[in-house]
């Protein structure tokens, strides 16, 4: 059982009810985690939802591939065994063009030995499950493959995306936050390709404090 309770979108009004609709918008759907963060601590909701799409997301700040970012965070989720995180992650990948088989080879090293993956993909994910292991600092050889392959911001923007879901991981398991429905959580495939970078710096302005119903 979810031990916090999220808002209700049926009931939300104000600022609380303007990041439910900003998340609709950015990532197709707003998820449980989401509505407990704004239940609860809406200031800080509203900087996390633009952390997250902007570093996760297409056109929203991060100007490397998306799906190698969408990757990391898979790979990320697999690695701290988030269930919740997981299904989230590889739906959204699916909706990026990654098939089923390629995710579940994701799970273990088989990834390494396939074709499914470019190059630079198995990098990423190799990369992912290091910093996530916390074993990217030590790891000469794989830090020199990247720097072979990836400039300096896409090791920068993928290092986020994992260092950023093994915060959100442990977020969700800490809360047991329940796990929605495929169907509703394929919503986030009508999130895929460029998003609006002027919504989401509108949405980033537009809170004064009153707005929110703080608890």
């Amino acid at each position: 059982m979810q031990r916090i309770q999220g808002v209700n979108p049926e009931e939300v009004t104000g600022g609380e009810a303007e990041i439910l609709e900003a998340s609709n918008m950015f990532l197709g759907r707003s998820s449980n985690l989401l509505k407990i963060l704004t239940n609860t601590s809406p200031q800080i909701a509203r900087w996390f939802l633009g952390f997250l799409t902007a570093t996760r997301q297409e056109g929203l700040g991060a100007s490397s591939d998306v799906g190698l970012r969408g990757l990391a965070c898979v790979k990320t989720s697999m690695t701290n065994e988030c269930n919740y995180c997981t299904s989230h992650t590889s739906i959204y990948a699916q909706g990026l063009g990654y098939s089923e088989q390629q995710i579940a080879l994701m799970a273990d090293n088989k990834y390494k030995e396939s074709d499914a993956f470019t190059a630079k993909e198995k990098l990423a994910i190799e990369w992912a499950e290091a910093v996530t292991l916390n074993k990217a600092l030590h790891d000469g050889p794989l830090w020199d493959s990247l720097r072979a392959h990836f400039s300096d911001a896409e090791i920068v923007e993928i290092t986020l995306a994992s260092s950023m879901f093994n915060m959100i991981n442990r977020l969700n398991d800490t809360f047991r936050s329940e796990l929605e429905t495929t169907d509703f959580n394929k919503k986030q495939w009508d999130a895929t390709g460029v998003l609006p970078l002027d919504a989401q710096e509108a949405f980033a302005g537009r809170f004064p404090k009153q707005k929110f119903n703080v608890k």
